[in-house]
């Protein structure tokens, strides 16, 4: 069934808005951003620090991957909206060079692929998931063991 234009508008809208978080506020590391695109009690998911509510939880994920690879880059591959929701491809390029789950700087660098959902409500996010490859990223940097060949 076609969208109308009113739907198609907002699906674009939240689109758009998807992408500023990785080129503003990511590549951009125009952190304010983050206040214009999210609502104040979005739900986070995420692998490595659970569910959590709030914008501040959001902001405290990010600090977490910041502190452990600044400057890191992102590099999106596509992305599509559906009613509500955004799904984003996307490609991490970065250096270890802060503390990560106990694990001191390494100076590895790491490519680390993912796949995030955004969900919105009046043009904000109220809810992500974060789905990157945490288990390639653990590899990368020595906390996994990579699998051996048969």
């Amino acid at each position: 069934m076609p969208h109308s234009n009113a739907e198609s508008a907002v699906q674009e809208a939240n689109k758009t808005a998807a992408l500023r978080f990785y080129e503003e506020v990511i590549n951009g590391e125009q952190k304010p951003v983050i206040d214009e695109i999210c609502a104040t009690d979005m739900l986070v998911h995420d692998p490595f620090t659970g569910a959590h509510r709030g914008v501040a939880a959001f902001k405290d994920l990010l600090g977490l991957f910041d502190a452990a690879f600044p400057h890191h880059r992102v590099v999106v591959e596509r992305a599509i909206a559906e009613g509500d929701f955004v799904a984003v491809l996307h490609t991490h390029h970065a250096t270890h060079t802060g503390p990560f789950m106990g694990l001191p700087p390494t100076g590895r660098s790491v490519v680390v692929n993912g796949l995030e959902l955004f969900r919105f409500a009046d043009g904000r996010i109220v809810e992500f998931w974060r789905k990157d490859d945490d288990t390639s990223l653990l590899m990368q940097l020595g906390l996994l063991a990579a699998p051996q060949p048969g």
